[in-house]
């Protein structure tokens, strides 16, 4: 019997190759072993290349040149994604990478498109503040970082300021967690957040009569913060009954607390003796011997939270040069107000003038008597008058700077000294309440307070027995 030859068209082959499931290399193996029986094996290796499948979670997503540039690719996806953080993203996605030959004219699969199939995490650290979840940073040591930030915004240690201790009031943790790379904030931000603060807005309705000063009292803020909440207003806006304000108060997140010593000096203010000298015309007075402040160094202990001094006392003090009074003689009815404001010396009802919190108490200071009470503040904050009275002084005044004296009758003054602005003149009648100058530091002053006094028939008297 004759041999029988079979013609097999190569091309035929591997269309029908191309057509097999990719999926069962045993197939592609038996045909390619079927082709370079029937001699079309040589077509095939020239027209074909070998390949990778990439197979993410089950699904084909793209071919790669091999089981190497696909493991290549996806390595260069995580260290990208992981860059801003440090270290290399991770994934929980499965991957698997399928060799096979397959035509030539394939397209390979792409960064993006890789990209777009996986779901990456960053092995990033949590930080809690008082069991709530604030903020999750890339480490641990971007959390520590974010900590030591905070608290160098208010501990401030150097020769004259020692500390013994620091710590949070609240309590703090961190924890490991997988984390959305979208998710992981940076330090600037972090710290933004917490110097911000709480923010928590209310509305609150103006009552009979309110002043911007008086509700800024009420709710334990300071004027310009009542103000900023609410754009456009100044202290000369009408505010009526029944009329509704924004109010916003702010919380601390984090709470630094703190302990320490700290040493300074301060001046002491010279006081002004005034003399009676019937020679001198009605009216005229002059300064018969200047005034000199003296100074003193004073060490304190002291407790505070973030920004605020919650208890200060003094553990030394030294005069390093004492005060000189000053002497000024007047005119015999130079101070007639006064003459008319002696009485029984019962005082009213005070108000307190200003809401700051006392830094210098009315008594002895070491050698030196203070004469009134220092309520610290800020620059521009209004004050009021105590009581309702007559305006007898308003100008500057030695040490006291700008200052304002009010007669209430009855043998009743009160002085506000170290003003920024006075809004008051001489004759002038002002009712309890009413806002009659702005905090300041003039004359002889080491910062922003207002300097308060009670004056009974000539003498002063300490302010805590009257006002609170």
């Amino acid at each position: 019997m004759q041999p029988v030859k079979i013609n097999v068209d190569p091309k035929s082959w591997v269309k029908t190759l191309n057509k097999l499931p990719w999926k069962s290399p045993k197939m592609i193996g038996g045909a390619l072993a079927a082709l370079l029986v029937l001699g079309g094996g040589g077509y095939y290796l020239n027209t074909t290349a070998p390949a990778a499948y990439v197979v993410v979670n089950g699904e084909t997503v793209g071919i790669v040149e091999s089981v190497g540039s696909g493991e290549e690719l996806l390595e260069q996806i995580l260290e990208e994604e992981g860059e801003a953080f440090g270290e290399a993203a991770q994934i929980h996605d499965h991957i698997e990478f399928n060799t096979a030959r397959i035509d030539n004219g394939y397209t390979p699969l792409t960064k993006e498109e890789l990209k777009g199939k996986l779901s990456f995490f960053i092995e990033a650290v949590e930080l809690q503040i008082a069991g709530h979840s604030m903020f999750t940073l890339a480490n641990q040591k971007e959390a520590d970082e974010l900590l030591k930030a905070y608290q160098e915004m208010y501990v401030k240690e150097d020769e004259n300021n020692k500390l013994s201790s620091v710590a949070f009031e609240e309590e703090i943790k961190t924890q490991d967690v997988e984390a959305l790379p979208e998710e992981i904030t940076t330090v600037e931000k972090a710290l933004e957040v917490l110097k911000q603060g709480n923010v928590q807005k209310e509305e609150y309705v103006v009552e009979e009569n309110d002043s911007w000063w008086l509700i800024a009292r009420k709710n334990d803020l300071k004027t310009v913060e009542v103000l900023a909440a609410n754009p456009g207003a100044t202290l000369d806006t009408i505010i009526k009954p029944g009329e509704k304000i924004n109010i916003e108060k702010v919380s601390p997140y984090l709470t630094v607390v703190f302990e320490g010593t700290s040493i300074v000096t301060e001046t002491i203010p010279f006081d002004v003796e005034t003399k009676i000298d019937s020679k001198l015309a009605s009216g005229t007075s002059k300064v018969t011997k200047a005034g000199s402040d003296g100074e003193k160094v004073v060490t304190y202990s002291y407790v505070q939270k973030n920004d605020k001094v919650v208890t200060k006392a003094v553990v030394d003090e030294k005069v390093t040069k004492e005060a000189v009074n000053q002497v000024v003689t007047k005119g015999p009815q130079r101070v007639q107000v006064a003459s008319a404001s002696r009485g029984s010396g019962l005082v009213p009802g005070l108000v307190r003038p200003y809401g700051g919190y006392v830094s210098s108490y009315y008594g002895y200071r070491g050698s030196e008597f203070h004469t009134g009470i220092d309520y610290a503040g800020s620059t521009g904050d209004p004050f009021v008058a105590a009581a309702a009275g007559t305006v007898i002084f308003a100008g500057r005044q030695g040490n006291y700077g700008n200052s304002i004296l009010v007669d209430h009758g009855n043998g009743i003054q009160t002085r506000y000294a170290h003003a920024s602005k006075l809004l008051v003149n001489v004759g002038q009648s002002v009712s309890q309440g009413e806002t009659i100058g702005l905090v300041g530091s003039t004359g002889r002053s080491t910062g922003s307070h207002l300097h308060f006094e009670i004056i009974v028939n000539g003498d002063t008297v300490n302010p805590a027995n009257y006002v609170r």
